[in-house]
């Protein structure tokens, strides 16, 4: 594993992480992606541990030390190992340090090792994205706008919440979507929206949910 590669713009293109935790899904995605371009995604997921001193405790008690030839070619190779890991290991904390924030940076700074720091960032918002993203989709499937309320804003408020249920890891169907957007409008279109879906029938073929909107817009206009 080589980590020579320099530090690049690549790294300032991942969103800060939010302290709600409400864009973690799509923010631990961009993080680990970018860890595996410098080849260091193996810190966070626990699979390159710190190399092991190969030579026992007993032996380095000894005084003098004395290590036969063998052992210490094991010893120069172990040093080269632990000072490409511990490289390794630094890129990837500080990738860690600049994309949250300071207050999360406060909670996990104690921790020792990038794979536990991520760990601990895993373990708290893991849970806590999935019931931001459970209210999200029960306010998202509530919404109604007034009879009469700007429908244009409106929509745009159905796109926001949906673009933010996707960031969260939750992808609404299309046919949902339309769902939600049939019956989140106000009662003075059901003769709009009936004579669109008898249309719709007719030619065997149901607007997808942008189509929809756009009718509706034009409708509105």
């Amino acid at each position: 594993m080589s980590t020579s590669t320099k530090l690049g713009d690549e790294f300032l293109r991942i969103p800060k992480l939010e302290v709600s935790g409400t864009n973690w899904v799509i923010f631990k995605d961009r993080f680990t992606w970018a860890l595996d371009a410098r080849g260091i995604l193996d810190h966070i997921d626990g699979t390159n541990l710190e190399p092991a001193d190969p030579i026992s405790k007993e032996v380095r008690a000894e005084t003098p030390l004395v290590l036969s030839e063998g052992q210490a070619k094991l010893v120069d190779e172990w040093k080269k190992n632990v000072k490409e890991w511990k490289q390794g290991e630094a890129v990837a904390k500080q990738q860690i340090a600049s994309s949250i924030p300071d207050s999360l940076f406060m909670k996990v700074r104690a921790k020792g090792t990038a794979y536990e720091i991520w760990t601990e960032l895993g373990n708290h918002f893991e849970k806590r994205s999935r019931m931001v993203s459970i209210d999200l989709r029960r306010r998202l499937q509530e919404l109604r706008c007034a009879d009469k309320g700007d429908i244009v804003e409106h929509l745009s408020t159905l796109r926001t919440m949906r673009e933010d249920l996707a960031s969260m890891g939750e992808t609404l169907t299309d046919n949902d979507y339309y769902a939600i957007i049939m019956g989140s409008l106000p009662t003075s279109y059901d003769t709009y929206l009936s004579a669109l879906n008898a249309t719709s029938s007719v030619l065997g073929k149901q607007l997808s949910p942008d189509d929809l909107m756009l009718t509706i817009t034009e409708e509105y206009e």
